[in-house]
């Protein structure tokens, strides 16, 4: 589903969830959700190890390199319950940074590379929930602004050259998930989902946990 789809969703939702809440009561909720963020950027490591290895190859140097795909997550945000099957989210997130380190070396002297890219921003999403006696599931999709803070630096020994760059992207997501009811206000909640072309460039999935108090 592209973006111009998934927003034609979201509005069409919307309308018609608007409709549907004019009848019920609607409430309100505060969630906070902390997991892990993992980066598919197998392509970005593959493209600079190709880059450092071959100038370590013109020189008859040493290489090695690693990329730490994961890194800590969280997001936190307000939603209205328009009723007992559908609601709406607005939610702040930050993905992490992911982080590509590259060495050349001659066994003597080395110069290192370190790149990553650090990700947040706001969105919104539109959730579909099957509630039972305690339990909830619920699925979601969503439409974020999300804004990744690019930095390289390359260290030689004696000098250091740094590089910032940063790109702001609309993004879509889907999640799935589901939460345990300890009281009518509390509740204690899972999920999985997928940021898309974050950077516009590679996929991010995030499992967290987190509460939700109703209200």
């Amino acid at each position: 589903m592209n973006r111009k789809s998934l927003l034609a969703v979201l509005v069409s939702g919307l309308m018609v969830t608007g409709v549907q809440a004019a009848g019920s009561q609607a409430n309100g909720y505060l969630f906070g959700n902390i997991g892990q963020a993992e980066a598919d950027g197998s392509s970005l490591a593959k493209e600079l190890d190709g880059l450092l290895a071959a100038e370590a190859d013109f020189w008859g140097l040493g290489f090695r390199s690693s990329f730490d795909d994961k890194d800590t997550a969280f997001k936190i945000g307000a939603g209205i319950q328009l009723n007992r099957y559908i609601g709406v989210e607005f939610q702040y997130t930050d993905l992490g940074s992911p982080e590509y380190k590259g060495s050349i070396t001659d066994g003597v002297d080395t110069l290192t590379a370190k790149v990553s890219g650090d990700t947040d921003g706001y969105g919104m999403n539109l959730v579909g929930t099957l509630p039972f006696e305690r339990f909830k599931l619920f699925g979601k999709v969503g439409y974020h602004k999300l804004e990744t803070e690019a930095s390289a630096k390359i260290t030689d020994g004696f000098d250091t050259f740094k590089i910032k760059d940063s790109e702001e992207e609309w993004v879509t997501s889907y999640g799935i998930g589901a939460s345990f009811v300890f009281t009518p206000q509390v509740e204690l909640a899972a999920e999985f989902e997928r940021y898309q072309d974050v950077a516009d460039d590679y996929d991010v999935d995030m499992a967290s946990v987190g509460l939700r108090y109703n209200f």
